[in-house]
C-alpha cells in the first residue's frame, strides 16, 4: 500500500455512515444496513427529512448532515432524479468520501417505468463520473430486492461492507436473480 493509499485508509476510519431510506421498515435495504452498521445516521421523510425538496435552505441542511459523513448509501429511490441530487449534494460536501449507489437491473433489461430506468441510468452515469481517487463511487446494479425468488435484503446489504474492505476498485457491480428461462 503507497502512502497515499495509507492516508485515505487513515482518513475513512472509522467509517461515519449515512444513508437514506426508513432502518425500522423490514422491506426497505436501510433495514439491513442498519444491522451492519448500527450507528449509521438516516435520512428518510418518517424523520423529518424531504428529499424531494431541493431548494437552497433544503441543501444547506444535507450538507451540513454529510460534512461530518465519511461515507454515503444513496439507498432509496424516492422520486426521479433524487438520488442523483443527492450524490451531487454529497459530493460538494466532502472532501474525501466513499459513495455506494443502489441502481437496478431495470437499467439494462427494459422492464421498469421510462422515468424510473431514466433516473437509474442517470444516477450510474453521475456516479461513474464523478469517481476518483478522492471521491470514491460504487454504483450497485440489483434485482428483484423483494419476493419469493429476491435476493434478500440481508445478502444485498452485505455486499457493501464487501465492496468497502477490497484492496482493489469496484466502481461497477452487478448482482442479479435468476431469470425466467423465456
Amino acid at each position: 500500500m503507497n502512502n497515499m493509499s495509507m492516508i485515505r485508509t487513515k482518513i475513512m476510519q472509522p467509517r461515519k455512515i449515512v444513508c437514506t431510506g426508513n432502518p425500522d421498515d423490514p422491506t426497505k435495504l436501510a433495514s439491513g444496513f442498519k444491522k451492519l452498521f448500527p450507528d449509521a445516521a438516516f435520512i428518510h421523510r418518517s424523520n423529518g427529512w424531504n428529499l424531494t425538496d431541493h431548494s437552497l435552505i433544503a441543501q444547506t441542511k444535507l450538507k451540513e448532515l454529510f460534512s461530518k459523513h465519511n461515507t454515503f448509501i444513496n439507498a432509496s429511490y424516492i422520486a426521479p432524479g433524487v438520488q442523483e441530487f443527492l450524490l451531487d449534494v454529497y459530493n460538494q460536501s466532502v472532501k474525501i468520501g466513499d459513495v455506494f449507489n443502489i441502481g437496478s437491473t431495470h437499467e439494462y433489461d427494459e422492464l421498469g417505468k421510462p422515468e424510473y430506468t431514466k433516473s437509474k441510468l442517470d444516477l450510474r452515469n453521475k456516479s461513474l463520473r464523478l469517481n476518483t481517487y478522492r471521491f470514491q463511487t460504487h454504483h450497485i446494479i440489483l434485482g428483484q430486492i423483494h419476493g419469493d425468488e429476491g435476493l434478500g435484503i440481508d445478502t444485498i446489504c452485505d455486499i457493501v461492507p464487501w465492496i468497502m474492505y477490497q484492496s482493489f476498485k469496484v466502481p461497477l457491480i452487478c448482482v442479479d436473480h435468476p431469470k425466467a428461462p423465456w
